[in-house]
């Protein structure tokens, strides 16, 4: 049986950071024909489609200057132009909502503007207990009803009483009533948030990214899909009937997929497995024969007439993710075990898409649609429930006392961005360096 130093399962982001940053002694396993993981494109007909929208906005200098490394001159910045759409008034604003009423109706921008002076001049306020209640603690009635509350059920498909706010409080910053004032009294185009500015490969849709990390890692079995880990013996198990043993255990899979790897596992990290939330994104991309369809780069639906929540086009990212003289857009459709798919079946997934494309303005009945795909990804965003803290705690403890080594989005179990996704990997291989002198 071979013997191996480090193990790492997955090479999505995380895996190829690991590896990348270990520099030697390593061997990354992947079930698919290539690397990648949820950072990959497909190629239909000439249209290239991300694994849902990936655009990158690095928190930290170091994954700016790595990105920057390995994409070189195949790197596009440019300034965001975020959308929403507001079905009952046939109007389009821009994001963030807070940051730009103008052209709502008066009521709503005074429903909003009363909302967030409560807020700021409230003297004492209970701690808000879970994501519904900060949200009206953060922004007052009005945003939280016209907007905030609709949108985010949508897409975390539970109640959001049900959530906990430590992944959001840390993102959103408290309101600025002057900012949030003259948004509501003036048209402007100033960006607010933190990704105002993003970055995207001008070749080869997000999938440019792995393809540049893979360049610099030796040792990627792919089409080895795992199928058993012996912690206690440190041996690995695969479809293929190859098996090997090894030194370090690297685990980027999600944690719900763990009880098909390990056998025995104790019952209270069971019932936490059991209790960790996430949802389902299914991406319909639709390419159609008419270029220039929308001057937006993405819009969020929160009406529930709409079966998406947020459309991108992907021409508006880089224009060689379209054949000439088209234009493309990606749907973006949420549900889970607490919000199943409204409608069942690809083409009658496609066509109410398609229907609310034409509602919202995008699409004309005169279009002519050149591909109509649908990629699913599953799990997708993990979702923040009041137990999350404490089930990652219980799954996480159990994988370091077995000597593997959780990491990535889904070996970490956090809402990641591409960046965090790669610095979770670095932070790994630092580790096992460390422990290895």
């Amino acid at each position: 049986m071979e013997q191996l130093h480090t193990a790492i399962l997955g090479a999505g982001l995380t895996g190829l950071s690991v590896a990348m940053h270990l520099g030697r002694d390593y061997t990354v396993f992947e079930r698919l024909p290539e690397a990648g993981g949820l950072a990959r494109s497909v190629k239909v007909d000439g249209f290239v489609f991300d694994y849902a929208p990936h655009i990158l906005y690095p928190e930290t200098e170091y994954a700016g200057a790595l990105i920057k490394d390995l994409l070189a001159d195949n790197l596009h910045v440019q300034g965001r132009s975020a959308w929403l759409y507001h079905g009952k008034h046939d109007l389009y604003t821009r994001f963030p909502y807070q940051a730009h009423l103008y052209g709502l109706p008066a009521q709503e921008i005074a429903d909003c503007l009363e909302g967030v002076v409560e807020v700021l001049t409230r003297e004492e306020a209970p701690a808000p207990a879970n994501y519904h209640e900060w949200i009206y603690a953060r922004f007052g009635k009005g945003i939280a009803e016209h907007l905030m509350i609709p949108y985010s059920e949508r897409v975390w498909t539970i109640d959001l009483r049900e959530m906990n706010f430590d992944w959001i409080d840390r993102r959103v910053p408290e309101p600025n009533f002057s900012a949030i004032l003259r948004g509501a009294l003036f048209e402007h185009t100033e960006g607010a948030g933190f990704n105002k500015e993003f970055w995207y490969p001008v070749e080869g849709g997000i999938e440019a990214l792995p393809r540049a990390m893979e360049r610099r890692v030796q040792g990627i079995r792919t089409d080895h899909t795992l199928t058993r880990i012996e912690p206690r013996a440190r041996r690995i198990h695969f479809e293929n009937g190859r098996s090997f043993e090894y030194r370090n255990l690297v685990y980027t899979l999600p944690l719900v997929h763990l009880p098909r790897f390990i056998e025995d596992i104790p019952a209270e990290v069971l019932e936490a497995i059991d209790g960790l939330q996430y949802n389902r994104i299914e991406c319909v991309n639709i390419g159609i024969n008419r270029t220039d369809i929308s001057p937006y780069q993405w819009c969020y639906f929160y009406e529930p007439e709409f079966i998406f929540h947020r459309i991108s086009f992907p021409r508006s990212f880089s224009e060689r993710t379209c054949p000439e003289g088209t234009s493309s857009v990606c749907c973006e459709i949420a549900s889970s075990k607490h919000r199943p798919l409204r409608v069942q079946g690809r083409q009658a997934i496609i066509d109410e898409t398609i229907a609310g494309l034409k509602r919202a303005r995008i699409l004309r009945d005169d279009d002519e649609i050149l591909v109509a795909d649908v990629l699913s990804v599953d799990p997708a965003y993990v979702i923040y429930d009041l137990d999350y803290n404490e089930n990652v705690r219980v799954i996480h403890a159990y994988l370091l006392g077995l000597g593997i080594h959780p990491c990535g989005r889904f070996g970490d179990w956090q809402y990641y961005n591409m960046d965090h996704s790669i610095m979770s990997g670095k932070r790994v291989a630092d580790t096992l360096l460390a422990q290895s002198g």
